[in-house]
């Protein structure tokens, strides 16, 4: 599991380490060091390329409209989220079991 984010070097290394993310994800493609941004859709080419999966192999789940469609337009499986019941219900929806 991934992350894709925008956000300074400071507050992604302060998220890491606080909230203990490394032991959740195994990537973080992060604006930071990669110098893309979402919603350009070369941040989730770099995404894939770094995972090694297909665009229909993986989901991207985000709370903004303009990262959901630039993930899908790149062929991801989305879930735009407004609460964590919907999220688990569209999750389930495309069989990723919790």
């Amino acid at each position: 599991m991934g992350t894709i984010n925008n956000e300074s070097r400071e507050l992604n290394e302060y998220r890491i380490r606080t909230f203990g993310l490394a032991d959740y994800f195994d990537v973080f493609v992060s604006s930071c060091y990669v110098g893309l941004r979402k919603p350009d859709e070369r941040i989730y080419r770099l995404a894939l390329d770094l995972t090694q999966h297909t665009p229909q192999e993986c989901c991207f789940i985000d709370d903004r409209q303009p990262n959901i469609d630039a993930a899908g337009k790149v062929g991801f499986a989305t879930v735009l989220m407004k609460d964590p019941q919907q999220l688990r219900r569209d999750l389930q929806a495309l069989g990723v079991e919790p």
